[in-house]
């Protein structure tokens, strides 16, 4: 079994990142709420309702590329020298193979692919409350000196 590697300090908790990232943020205005933080991983957790509605009463698929894009520049931005350092998207994509409906809660899960000196690549796993995949992404970021 693979050791997991302490990328994310044990000090970053979902109320933290709450405080942080979600007060007049997008998590907030959207409605995704950080929901658990490992060695190596960010969850976060969303109810789809009327904000998040395309034409056709089902959810946007821009709203997975926004949870894709907040988690792994959350989780990406908790690896680093804050004081020194920042994370900046340079790259996003998905791939949608569900379909979720208001009323689904839906949960994203960003894991490091890579973690260098100047970029960073994070999968974000977008699932339905019953462990369906909804959408699957990758975010790059580019690490820059403050």
């Amino acid at each position: 079994m693979a050791q997991t590697i302490q990328l994310i300090p044990s000090t970053v908790t979902p109320e933290y990142l709450e405080k942080v990232c979600s007060v007049n943020q997008v998590p907030e205005v959207l409605g995704l709420r950080f929901s658990e933080v490992g060695p190596d991983f960010i969850k976060g957790t969303l109810t789809v309702d009327h904000r998040h509605l395309r034409p056709g009463g089902i959810m946007n698929g821009g709203i997975s590329l926004v949870i894709i894009e907040t988690l792994g520049s959350v989780a990406s931005f908790c690896t680093l020298n804050s004081e020194k350092q920042n994370a900046l998207g340079i790259q996003v994509t998905a791939n949608h193979l569900r379909i979720a409906n208001p009323g689904d809660v839906i949960t994203g899960t960003a894991t490091p692919i890579h973690i260098g000196k100047t970029t960073h690549i994070w999968e974000v796993n977008i699932e339905n409350q019953n462990k369906k995949l909804i959408s699957s992404g990758r975010i790059t970021m580019l690490i820059t000196e403050k």
